[in-house]
């Protein structure tokens, strides 16, 4: 026992011995750690000293006591090394990875470890002779011993199991180094080193051997040769972290690193972990949703994504909990820490300086403790957001590929692709919210609680105050909530009106209707969407208002209570904790609201999604599917009795009634009727994308389905061609070949590496339907359903197909070919004819057998035109050799037999399957040459990454690759934001400056009124001048919200929705003036993407960024000048301090603004992968590939995440080190006060007080600062982008006014051309070179040519829409490209080879401008022959036209362009290929029309296809490669035999020899 200084002296030497360290002047106090007594006085501790926990002697832990920390780190390390031995025996499989010598010194150090701890023990064994077997300390060290054991055995096996060091063992050394430094401080306090040295000296090499350990444990990397053999791709580093490294996310660093000092590409992207992959995810949530659909009436997408990805999410709410509570012990620790500061005033005890040592370091702990827990949770809740969204994407997608019609008749394209892109992500964001739906509650009740204990019962005053704020916080969400919905709706109409725009820019450019379309555009824009946008600026004031004022008011009426009610006086250690709890407080309330709504949004998506995933899906029972049949003439499509409708709901309005059909194999099969009877219809059932109503159908085998409008994917003309099947260059070489597409390789830039555009932009009409056609022969299938591929190429080229694919000696001889059409050389070669007539087959049966009956078919016949009576004889009966038939196959050339025996090998193309005598019986009449008689089928490649992985070199030359997004890299020019600020106004932007910093200011204020205040009721031990302290505070604090409110106001109102309009209308203006050639080599998903989401970005989000930087780069400017205040010789730390933060940010701007990039460049395929699958869905499922698609748009969305994911983590990697500046600021502001109060600088605590309230804060206000940098970066760019597409080059001017044409021009309606040459655009070839031509007034010509010869060139020539590169094109003696684009265009009428209709009613489609009235309408539509169809819609001129003219058929859509033609009061009309989808009889009535009296004084310009069409005309221009090569009178290039118009002629029949 030390000598006793009595009650005075022993609070001095409680203070002299509460040194940091330990040491002390006095000899020895107390009993040491290693004295003991020789009976128990307390159980277990054999020490005078008991159990304490504090010494009565000294300023430390009693010796029993300071073991019961290192004895919790061992049992730690028994339980959970236990645990770590068994997980890593049963799951994890040994590898062979040889033990070197880092493995070797890890395990030595451990050992000599264990072998000091059992010196230990024997050391204490010698000094307790008497009770060692009782007592604590003993036990302690044994356990200890025994702990160590287990972690042994945990390093040893880790070596060979694991690729890091294991959790466990590195918490263990973690917490026992800190429960050894806690002893050590304490045996030094005892004089240990003094009493017993060899006791001592062990103690320390046990230390110092344990550091060594758990560096070593930590930081030395494992050797992984053996694993790193075994991975193709990157592998995401994520996957054999560290505990600590995935704590603080280092294991980002090497990207960051990487990122700092080169721009980031695709490739440099680690691979996704296998978790998290689209295939896993989406599979996940494929069954869950499975088993919602099994087991409920009504399923409920929450609970199946809850089974698919709750279970992380559960752990991220453990995190969640962690981090709540110890936000909450930060104030705790500030009292203590003030009444800390406060006992070194005059006149009161100071306490034991090791003490507030202590305060600091556990704020600093707790703030680091918080730091880990918020960001794994974090974490957690973003990679379950992600799964989410690759699992719906996932979802959406199977959906889509299996909707029937009336599921996609009320879903547009751009709804559907909305799924995806919104709800989706909907749900996406709230997984970062939907845990605070239970933690705001929680951490308001654990406020509310501390408080109790602050200011007891006055806190119901606050609480009072926040119930009343509740609801009118709600009432605002739910106004904001309407507002937002009605902004999604206008958004939905604006990005549909563009969508539109963009896909039928040709056409508006041809009708000069851009004003119109403009002014469309600029209504929903300004006059809906703005105006609702304002409404949500006012709304967001008022929000910001109440939010702000809410913890304001509520800390106020606490204290009014408190002071009123109370004797207490109302002290510094009461108001700071009370105010750092207010502060906490706001979160919890600020984010409610947010949460609600985030729900109610998250809600109405999921109910959107719902109603979309239970949508009909196409009839699994339409169609039964059976094997292939072998014989020729055997069945192999079957109708019995069927009836079908679009609709299953409308069972009465059948499209098809009572069919009867059937076709066998080896048959040609035409399907004719007029436009609208159902000839389309009847393909689809056959495919069976129609409603069965009753009946039975039947195909076998496999299906290729040639649709009528071409379905071309954006990629290269082959891809298209193999379509997913293995190449195979022989066959593929016979398929094109049949297609007639040599001599269009030959003149696209790449031949067949051609990249084709969005929906086939860079080819011909003619062109795609004949790679449609290539694409269904090189399937090989055994059923083939062609609808009208005829119609869109020219006669001469569709009499090779007939000969080449579709006849009798076509590749697809063998095959049942069923072919909706009405084109007449074809019916010559059919073996069974069936026409449709209002959807039932009226007449069926063979060429002559109907001919003969004088039917309907004759009649259709003989209206196509009398004069075909040419090939007709001669074609119907295949000369009459049945020699050729007798055997199918036999080997007659040795060519032949070469390649029989190739075919037998399995080598060749065409492997017949059963080369038996048999199969010459049924196929009599069919000649046949060649090994063709069954083509083996295609068999499916294996899927390998993206499309366009099929060629092996991507040569670099080629002209066509769409250019890759330009996606700008590197910082956003300082100039942008100058643009944005000019166009946001630079008034209102520093009124806005000015009233944000007012506001602060008017804030730190007030915290600066209220120390005064408690100060002064502190020196007076009561509360006087109550009136008057409250009332300033009371002034500061609703000065401030006002400021606040007036701030949003001017954001909102002035600047940021000002600058949006703006941009939008630059944006939308040189979108409509951009050259036609812009949007050939744009794809329309890009364009979109600048109208949704980067408008979206510009709209609503730069703003609350911008504003969110500027408050917290404010808030943390004032918290330093506050803290140095209090604290001097913080100043010091500030410098480098701030340099570590910018470093760290600048590492962090770069890699993310890269990421960022990566990841929105990465979006965009998903959507243009998504969109153009939704045009070929029907395509898609005849070939029954919807699995090659579905792994093609998961591939994309993993491309995406690939970015994603390290995008969020670079979030927390940042977050991590700058909470953990902000720790540091925390622990510097409280050590140094507590230095400096130690150095008796009579620091008062109520500064103190208020320096550490607002450090606590700091973190938050810091890391704020770089997200929002990064934010505003990322959304900068979408300004960046709209100006750059504000910029675009625009085509010539719509009018010059100088020179603006006669009003009656062209009254004469000549054309001529003068040394004309023009292309397509910079770089490519000419399209048509030197043309001179001279068109009379009221002149008929027709133009001919092979197809690309350039005859649509020619139209678009005469338009402008490609300018001249020499000479020059003048109407009525007017030079056409001196007057302005809008002047000519009016004047022109066309009929285009699309007909693009436009989503609204008849009148929108043909008179957007609104300048006819009904009366002219109605009679061109009767002109038209389309009047009674349209009298027979619900709504005639209002009715609705669905997306695309979807609801007219092709000829319908065809005679609406006519209709159009019309009005346009013109005296030049040109037609380009109008009647090419329409059939005969609706033909024979155009022709009519446009040879009668309406059109007798105009000059026509027929692009032609059938040359039946013009051989009545005037003149016939012949195109050739882009040059005229003859021009006259069809009478007189018919004499000139060996001419290529007399070529053309001859191909499609129409002479006779």
């Amino acid at each position: 026992m030390g000598p006793d200084f009595g009650e005075g002296g022993q609070k001095v030497i409680f203070y002299e011995t509460g040194s940091f360290t330990g040491h002390h002047p006095f000899g020895k106090l107390g009993s040491g750690y290693l004295s003991a007594t020789t009976g128990f006085k307390q159980p277990l501790c054999g020490n005078e000293e008991g159990w304490g926990p504090l010494s009565p002697f000294r300023y430390d832990f009693t010796p029993c006591f300071i073991d019961v920390w290192v004895a919790s780190v061992a049992a730690f390390g028994l339980v959970a090394g236990s645990l770590a031995v068994w997980w890593l025996l049963k799951r994890r499989k040994p590898t062979e990875v040889p033990k070197d010598w880092h493995f070797w010194t890890k395990q030595v150090l451990l050992a000599l470890i264990i072998l000091d701890t059992a010196v230990q023990l024997g050391i204490q064994i010698i000094n307790y002779p008497d009770i060692w077997f009782g007592d604590f300390r003993v036990w302690t060290t044994a356990i200890t011993i025994v702990s160590l054991f287990v972690i042994f055995s945990i390093q040893w096996l880790e070596h060979s199991r694991l690729r890091n060091a294991n959790g466990v063992v590195l918490f263990y050394w973690l917490f026992l180094l800190i429960a050894f430094s806690v002893k050590l401080r304490s045996l030094i306090s005892q004089k240990l080193y003094a009493e017993n040295q060899p006791y001592f000296i062990t103690y320390c090499v046990g230390f110092g051997l344990a550091v060594a350990e758990f560096f070593f444990e930590w930081l030395w990397p494992k050797k992984n040769s053996t694993y790193e053999a075994l991975v193709e791709e990157e592998e995401c580093p994520v996957e054999y972290a560290t505990v600590f490294s995935l704590l603080t996310f280092s294991w980002m660093t090497p990207m960051m690193k990487y990122g700092y000092s080169h721009f980031l590409t695709e490739d440099d992207l680690w691979a996704l972990s296998k978790k998290d992959k689209t295939k896993n995810t989406g599979q996940a949530f494929h069954d869950a949703w499975q088993h919602e659909l099994d087991h409920r009436k009504n399923p409920s997408l929450w609970v199946a994504l809850f089974r698919a990805y709750g279970g992380p999410y559960v752990l991220a709410a453990v995190f969640k909990v962690g981090n709540d509570i110890s936000a909450f012990i930060q104030p705790q620790l500030l009292r203590y820490l003030i009444s800390f500061i406060d006992s070194y005033r005059d006149g009161q005890e100071p306490q034991p300086i090791v003490k507030g040592a202590a305060i600091a370091l556990a704020m600093f702990a707790v703030a680091i403790f918080q730091t880990t827990m918020i960001h794994q949770y974090f974490q957690l809740a973003f990679v379950t957001g992600m799964r989410i969204k690759g699992g719906l994407t996932s979802s959406i997608y199977r959906k889509a590929l299996k909707l029937s019609n009336e599921g996609r008749s009320n879903k547009t394209t751009g709804d559907i692709v909305n799924y995806m892109a919104v709800d989706a992500q909907r749900l996406q964001d709230l997984t970062q919210f939907a845990q605070q739906v239970w933690s705001a509650p929680f951490q308001i009740f654990i406020c509310m609680f501390s408080l109790y204990q602050l200011v007891g019962w006055s806190m119901f005053a606050g609480i009072g105050v926040m119930i009343v704020m509740v609801p009118i916080n709600g009432m605002i969400a739910r106004f904001m909530k309407n507002l937002q919905k009605q902004q999604m709706k206008n958004k939905d109409a604006r990005s549909r009106l563009i969508a539109e725009i963009i896909n039928n820019m040709k056409s508006i450019k041809l009708y000069a209707w851009g004003a119109a379309f403009m002014n469309k555009l600029n209504y929903i824009r300004n006059d809906q969407e703005l105006k609702n946008l304002r409404k949500i600026g006012a709304g967001q004031a008022v929000a910001n208002f109440t939010w702000s004022t809410t913890p304001f008011l509520v800390s106020c009426s606490t204290f009014a209570v408190f002071v009123l009610t109370q004797d207490k006086p109302l002290t510094t250690d009461i108001v700071f904790p009370a105010l750092a709890l207010f502060n906490l407080l706001t979160f919890p309330l600020a984010v409610l609201p947010m949460v609600i709504t985030s729900i109610i949004e998250a809600s109405v998506a999921v109910g959107r999604l719902t109603s979309y995933l239970i949508a009909e899906e196409v009839q699994p029972d339409a169609v039964v599917v059976k094997p292939a049949v072998e014989e020729i003439g055997e069945e192999t499509v079957l109708i019995r009795d069927g009836t079908f409708s679009w609709n299953r709901h409308e069972e009465n309005k059948s499209v098809l009634r009572d069919i009867n059909f059937t076709a066998n194999k080896g048959e040609l099969c035409c399907i004719v009727g007029r436009v609208g009877a159902g000839k389309s219809s009847l393909l689809q059932a056959i495919l069976g994308d129609l409603w069965k109503i009753k009946g039975h159908v039947e195909v076998h085998g496999t299906v290729a389905y040639v649709s009528q409008s071409a379905w071309i994917m954006n990629a290269t003309v082959r891809e298209n061609i193999v379509f997913g099947y293995r190449y195979d260059s022989n066959f593929y070489e016979k398929t094109v070949k049949a297609c007639a597409l040599l001599d269009d390789f030959a003149q696209l830039p790449d031949g067949d590496e051609t990249v084709v555009g969005e929906r086939g932009i860079s080819l011909s009409g003619g062109q795609k339907a004949r790679v449609a056609l290539a694409r269904a022969v090189y399937a090989r299938a055994d059923v083939y359903l062609i609808d009208d591929c005829l119609s869109a190429v020219d006669s001469h080229v569709g009499r090779h197909l007939i000969d080449n694919v579709l006849g009798h000696r076509g590749l697809l001889a063998s095959k049942t070919r069923i072919l909706a059409t009405n084109s007449i050389p074809v019916l010559v070669e059919a073996d069974l004819i069936c026409l449709l007539k209002d959807g039932e087959i009226v007449e069926k049966g063979t060429y002559r057998q109907l001919m003969a009956m004088r039917g309907l078919v004759s009649e259709l016949m003989k209206t196509a035109n009398s004069t075909d009576s040419g090939p007709s004889s001669s074609a119907a009966s295949p000369g009459g050799s049945d020699s050729e038939t007798s055997t199918v196959i036999e080997a007659e050339s040795s060519q032949e037999k070469e390649e029989m025996e190739e075919a037998q090998e399995g080598l060749g193309v065409l492997q017949s399957i059963r080369p038996g005598p048999g199969s010459s019986s049924a196929g009599t009449k069919k000649p046949r040459t060649g090994s063709m008689a069954t083509l083996r089928r295609a068999s499916a490649a294996s899927f390998n990454g993206p499309r366009g992985k099929l060629s092996d070199e991507e040569n670099p030359s080629s002209k066509t690759k769409q250019a890759k997004e330009h996606s700008e890299q590197g910082k956003v020019k300082w100039s942008v934001y100058m643009e944005y600020a000019k166009t946001s106004n630079l008034v209102a932007v520093a009124i806005y400056l000015v009233t944000l910093v007012g506001a602060q200011t008017a804030q730190i204020a007030g915290s600066v009124w209220l120390k005064n205040w408690a100060e002064r009721n502190a020196a007076a031990g009561g509360n006087p001048e109550v009136g008057k302290y409250l009332g300033i505070y009371f002034a500061f604090g609703i000065g401030s919200s006002a400021l606040t409110v007036v701030q949003t106001l001017i954001l909102w109102i002035f600047c940021s929705i000002e600058a949006s309009r703006k941009l939008h209308e630059r944006m939308a203006t040189a979108i409509f003036r951009s050259p036609m050639s812009f949007f050939d080599v744009t794809p329309a998903g890009r364009i979109l993407n600048r109208f949704s989401s980067d408008i979206y970005r510009v709209d609503e989000v730069l703003a609350r960024t911008f504003n969110m930087l500027f408050t917290n780069l404010a808030r943390s400017g004032f918290t330093l000048v506050v803290i140095s205040v209090s604290t001097p010789a913080f100043v010091a730390l500030i410098i480098p301090l701030s340099a570590m933060y910018i470093w760290i940010q600048r590492y962090y701007l770069r890699t993310s603004r890269e990421l960022k990039r990566l990841d929105s460049v990465s979006r965009s395929p998903i959507y243009a992968h998504f969109q153009e699958s939704l045009g070929g869905i029907s395509t898609i499922r005849a070939y029954r590939q919807h699995q090659r698609f579905e792994l093609e748009n998961e591939w994309r969305v993993d491309a995406n995440l690939r970015a994603y994911f390290p995008s969020i983590s670079a979030n927390r990697w940042l977050a991590v080190r700058l909470e953990f500046l902000g720790a540091i600021v925390i622990l510097a502001a409280a050590g140094f006060s507590v230095i400096s109060v130690a150095n008796h600088s009579k620091l008062s605590a109520g500064l103190v007080g208020l320096a550490m309230s607002y450090a606590l804060q700091i973190t938050t206000s810091l890391n704020w600062i770089v997200r929002q940098t990064v934010e505003v970066e990322t959304n900068i760019v979408s300004v960046e982008r709209v100006l750059e597409y504000a910029r675009l080059p625009s085509e010539a001017p719509e009018i010059i006014h100088g020179n603006r044409p006669p009003v009656s021009w062209p009254s004469r309606g000549e054309v001529e051309f003068h040394n004309y040459s023009a292309r397509y655009r910079e770089g490519l070839d000419l399209v048509l070179k030197n043309i001179n031509l001279d068109i009379k007034s009221h002149e008929k010509v027709g133009v001919v040519g092979r197809t690309g010869a350039g005859k649509s060139s020619l139209t678009l020539a005469l338009f402008r829409i490609i300018e001249p590169a020499t000479g020059h094109i003048s109407i009525d003696g007017l030079n056409t490209s001196t007057i302005g684009l809008l002047d000519l265009r009016r004047r022109l009428a066309i009929i285009p080879q699309d007909a693009a209709l436009f989503e609204g009613t008849i009148r929108d489609n043909l008179d957007p401008g609104h300048v006819h009235d009904d009366t002219e309408l109605w009679s061109v539509l009767e002109h038209a022959r389309l009047k009674d169809h349209v009298a027979s819609m619900d709504g005639g001129l209002e009715a609705r036209i669905h997306e695309g003219g979807s609801n007219l058929s092709q000829g319908q859509r065809q005679l609406v362009s006519l209709a159009r033609a019309m009005l346009t009061p013109s005296n030049i009309l040109v037609l380009d290929e109008a009647t090419a989808a329409v059939d005969v009889q609706t033909d024979a009535l155009l022709q009519q029309t446009l040879r009668g009296p309406l059109f007798k004084n105009r000059t026509i310009i027929t692009v032609a296809h059938r040359i039946n069409t013009i051989l009545d005309s005037d003149r016939v221009v012949v195109l050739e490669k882009g040059e005229v090569i003859e021009f006259d009178t069809p009478q007189n290039l018919l004499k000139n035999k060996s001419g290529m118009f007399y070529g053309l002629v001859k191909e499609s029949g129409l002479v006779d020899e």
